[in-house]
């Protein structure tokens, strides 16, 4: 790979400090003595040299970085420093299988884009020097991280330790089983901590790894953070307390256990662990039922490429994830579109008591906005909202269970991707929503049109809004307690 290349090119993500510091104490606690003073790290990806920095001088550390302008700015962070390509490059004293440790935060992102940096024979070196890439019939597509993976391993000495800094959606996405069973299959996961906002518009993990073959009584600590996300600074010393076994709760962060066996078929991100826990919590007091089981329509607003809807006066309203506010829809902005045009099309009209979910990103599927349509007169969806509309079951209770801690856990148990979350048809109905009596379920819908739908319709006053905002809290909150100390 040449040098030289920009950040959105080599799909590169920069190490906060915190960050870098938590990897670093994370990885030795685990490892203990293993990872003495001495002891040879190298970070492949090192961009300026952050998780390097945090080794400190009493250990060997070495690091490589594509970017001659990071590196530079990087040289003073190691006892040796290159700059080259990690994946393809040879360096004096890098040579696989001898380092004790391999810290690295590589580039997420499609191998396509970086391919022509390789060269004209790229995909060859690649193939030969990577067993991932066998058989790939879309290489362009193939996930770059994953050759990070493999490079990690191949520099570790047996025994070796690695700590990698990835995107859930490695973790997380079925499509990705298969890469996290080849790497069970050479490294035991020792720990998955969760990451949130350390980047943006990038969900990702730290995952501790040694290289040998997983033994079946060796659990993985998998750490999520609980309720309203703590400061980077809070949450990393309750994740040290956690790893160091010096606490078993801490108020920042929740442990999960899981056996090497049980991570074979299943999902390695904290916050899928976190909503299964979650709902096993529940349906010992409470029956569960799929949201599924309720749904009657499942659809989400049409997708047209090549361009984009034009503003029609008089036209139909189309509700976006920015109208989905936190107390209801905010129709003040609404943009409207021809009627029955290309996007009004009839499967995704919505219908009064239809309820709405912001279907992607961090800041609309991460914050769970949910509302449900009061309107009265035609309007359709845009194409990263989930019309759900419901059979059996009140929608304003399903909003209100939704927007609960644990409605929060199981959404954000689904949520999966790269760079931005998303949740399937598929995850949306196997979400779980405790069975409570219809008369319940109304009391809560009155509740709402009564004290906070009258002030949701005067929001532009920002002190109504706040009004609205808290009466809303209040009823999610009493929700919330009643679930917890309600039995069946």
């Amino acid at each position: 790979m040449s040098n030289g290349g920009n950040a959105k090119i080599l799909a590169q993500h920069f190490t906060p400090p915190a960050v870098a510091q938590l990897v670093w104490d994370a990885v030795r606690t685990l490892a203990g003595t293993d990872l003495g003073a001495g002891a040879r790290v190298v970070d492949p990806a090192a961009g300026e040299g952050a998780l390097l920095a945090a080794v400190g001088r009493a250990y060997q550390t070495t690091g490589i970085e594509i970017d001659a302008g990071l590196a530079e700015r990087g040289r003073s962070q190691a006892d040796r420093f290159y700059t080259g390509d990690g994946l393809l490059g040879t360096f004096p004293e890098v040579a696989d299988e001898t380092f004790d440790c391999v810290l690295a935060n590589p580039p997420f992102g499609k191998l396509g884009p970086m391919l022509p940096l390789f060269g004209t024979d790229g995909r060859c070196r690649l193939a030969r020097r990577f067993g991932l890439l066998h058989g790939q019939k879309q290489v362009r597509a193939f996930p770059v991280e994953s050759l990070f993976v493999e490079r990690a391993l191949q520099l570790t000495r047996p025994a070796g330790w690695l700590a990698l800094i990835l995107p859930e959606g490695l973790l997380a996405n079925a499509r990705r089983q298969q890469m996290r069973g080849w790497l069970l299959g050479r490294a035991e996961v020792r720990a998955v901590v969760a990451l949130p906002e350390a980047f943006d518009k990038v969900q990702t993990a730290l995952v501790i790894l040694r290289r040998r073959k997983p033994r079946a009584r060796t659990k993985a600590r998998l750490i999520a953070p609980v309720g309203k996300r703590p400061s980077m600074e809070q949450y990393a010393q309750g994740v040290r307390l956690l790893l160091s076994a010096s606490a078993r709760r801490v108020p920042e962060a929740a442990l999960f256990s899981v056996g090497q066996c049980a991570l074979r078929a299943q999902r390695w991100d904290p916050r899928f662990w976190q909503g299964r826990a979650a709902v096993r919590r529940l349906a010992g007091r409470l029956r569960l039922i799929p949201l599924g089981e309720y749904i009657c329509h499942l659809t989400y607003g049409p997708i047209v490429t090549g361009s984009r809807p034009q503003h029609v006066e008089a036209g139909v309203p189309v509700i976006r994830q920015g109208n989905i506010a936190e107390t209801g829809l905010d129709e003040r902005t609404l943009l409207c579109v021809a009627p029955a045009g290309v996007y009004d099309p009839p499967r995704s009209r919505v219908r009064p008591g239809d309820l709405l979910l912001s279907r992607s990103g961090a800041g609309a599927l991460g914050r769970n906005r949910l509302a449900v349509y009061l309107g009265n007169g035609p309007a359709n969806v845009g194409c990263f909202v989930d019309l759900i509309r419901l059979e059996g079951l009140n929608p304003f209770y399903a909003w209100f269970f939704f927007k609960t801690q644990l409605g929060r856990e199981q959404i954000a148990a689904y949520a999966n991707g790269v760079g931005t979350p998303n949740i399937s048809f598929g995850e949306i109905r196997a979400l779980q929503i405790a069975a409570l009596p219809a008369a319940e379920q109304d009391a809560l819908e009155r509740r709402y049109r009564e004290q906070v739908w009258p002030l949701h319709c005067r929001r532009e006053r920002a002190d109504i809004r706040t009004a609205a905002e808290r009466r809303f809290r209040a009823i999610v909150g009493d929700l919330e307690i009643y679930l917890q100390t309600r039995r069946q």
